[in-house]
């Protein structure tokens, strides 16, 4: 079961988050909406307890970030570099994330809603208790990585690179995998529909008459 943000009963509706982070590097217990944030190049930046809506993230660097029980909604933090950052009790709900660089992360207990995830970079990374719904992750790259619990439902894993990734246990079968790449040790267990399944029977090498 996957543990969602619950907000603290005081949050304070905050403003130009982008100014406050260039001498600070904690955020919590805050509401901020309808914000372009821009060019911000922090490491070690910290969301505690926080909910935002509607702000985009332009041009951004914010490696090694930390994100606790935090909710993103309508958000776009597409092509911004989030390298080994850990993110605990997080929900993503219709947010834009196309090109988002989040190798060598660690995901525990996230939710990635009616997300846009196309050419993200997840690889090296460790998703433990994390839930694609109706998502798409497009030619997206999540070799190397580690699932503990991951679901995947109704989502677009279309050219995916899965390599390396062992995907036993996981279900995928009624999400779209047209097209990803996984080598044969990596399909071991794996949970599919009838169709998915003789698509991967050419991956193996396996010949029907």
């Amino acid at each position: 079961m996957i543990i969602e943000p619950r907000m603290p009963l005081i949050i304070q509706n905050f403003s130009n988050i982008e100014n406050y982070f260039k001498n600070n590097d904690v955020l919590k217990n805050i509401n901020t909406e309808d914000e372009d944030v821009k060019n911000l190049n922090i490491y070690e930046m910290e969301f505690n307890s926080c909910t935002l809506k509607n702000v985009n993230f332009i041009d951004c660097n914010l490696k090694n970030s930390y994100f606790f029980n935090t909710i993103f909604e309508n958000v776009d933090l597409s092509n911004i570099d989030l390298n080994k950052s850990t993110l605990k009790r997080v929900l993503f709900k219709n947010c834009k994330l196309i090109g988002t660089n989040f190798r060598s992360s660690y995901f525990e207990n996230v939710k990635f809603i009616d997300c846009n995830l196309k050419n993200s970079y997840l690889d090296d990374t460790s998703l433990n208790k994390v839930e694609f719904n109706n998502t798409t992750l497009k030619e997206s790259i999540i070799s190397d990585s580690k699932f503990k619990e991951t679901l995947f439902i109704k989502s677009d894993l279309t050219l995916c690179d899965l390599s390396k990734t062992s995907l036993k246990n996981i279900d995928l079968s009624d999400s779209i995998i047209d097209g990803i790449t996984v080598y044969p040790n990596d399909i071991y267990g794996v949970i599919l529909n009838e169709t998915q399944a003789l698509d991967f029977i050419k991956i193996l090498g396996i010949k029907i008459k």
